[in-house]
């Protein structure tokens, strides 16, 4: 009956004027979509005169819509009550295609067919999509991290549709493509877990950020980790050696300056002494050297005296 029907509809000549969205239609995994499909229906439009049909997706089976009769026993057991029409809107030339609870194998190219009087087709596209979820992110090693080392971040998302693009970005917003590994494998509901490594070599500080991109739903989903490297990350030992040999150090310092201020406060005062034993020395020699002088003296004058007798 449906081929029959969908050669008939091909062999007329005139054609409808169908509207069709140009992209794919997007569905949202377990949730409902409809798949747009009409035209404008001339004056005195009767939904006895129309058949629809919708070809779906790798099926034998079509379903439609038959001079006012809806063709239910044709559903296909995949598609069997989750397909339907919008019946109070087919006289407005509505022929648009609901579908329910979105699979992940609802994705195809959907065929809407309508014949009055004239008929045409047109194809509909639908991509299904699944959020992933936002993605936790893993540093290894964890802890006692110094500038220098090389680390591993990882980055899990899960439950997505269909395979996710990853980017890595760091601090400054740019991306880093190398020594990155990601892997995305399917469970048994067909969504994806996906896995990506970045090995790094840590500096002072940096931040990593993890980006997820649903190519279907268009939609980015992000996840930063924030490392910094500690550069006085003794163990305990050794910074109590550290602070008692500081102690130690700093003591000594305290008793050189005061052994040197003593030393350098004996050393001025015996300069000084010295200093006064010179002045009286001198002072006396010169006292001492004045007075033979003046004795010398005497004498001579007596020597030159006339002698009175």
């Amino acid at each position: 009956m449906a081929a029959l029907c969908l050669l008939l509809l091909l062999s007329l000549s005139e054609a409808i004027d169908l509207r069709v969205p140009e992209l794919p239609v997007i569905g949202l995994l377990d949730k409902d979509v409809i798949l747009p499909c009409g035209f404008t229906p001339s004056e005195g439009f009767s939904t006895k005169n129309l058949s629809v049909f919708w070809k779906l997706p790798n099926q034998q089976q079509d379903y439609g819509f038959v001079l006012g009769e809806d063709l239910q026993e044709n559903q296909s057991p995949q598609y069997k009550d989750r397909i339907g029409l919008f019946h109070e809107e087919l006289s407005k030339g509505n022929m648009s295609l609901l579908l329910q609870r979105v699979r992940l194998t609802d994705e195809g190219i959907y065929i809407c067919f309508v014949n009055v009087q004239n008929s045409s087709s047109a194809s509909v596209s639908l991509l299904v999509g699944a959020p992933f979820t936002k993605p936790t992110l893993h540093l290894e090693p964890s802890e006692a991290l110094k500038p220098g080392d090389q680390m591993t971040v990882t980055c899990h998302t899960y439950d997505g549709y269909p395979e996710a693009n990853i980017l890595w970005q760091n601090g400054d917003g740019q991306n880093m493509t190398e020594n990155v590994t990601t892997s995305q494998v399917a469970n048994e509901k067909g969504l994806f877990h996906v896995q990506s490594s970045l090995s790094v070599i840590l500096e002072t500080s940096d931040t990593y950020t993890c980006l997820v991109f649903n190519p279907v739903l268009q939609e980015v989903t992000h996840a930063s980790l924030t490392v910094t490297g500690q550069h006085l990350s003794f163990p305990p030992v050794v910074l109590w050696v550290t602070v008692g040999l500081s102690i130690c150090l700093l003591c000594l310092l305290v008793a050189l300056t005061c052994v040197c201020r003593k030393h350098l406060k004996q050393t001025c005062e015996e300069e000084q002494e010295d200093a006064g034993n010179e002045e009286h020395e001198e002072n006396g020699e010169l006292k001492t050297a004045m007075q033979p002088l003046k004795v010398t003296s005497a004498g001579e004058d007596d020597d030159d005296a006339p002698d009175l007798e």
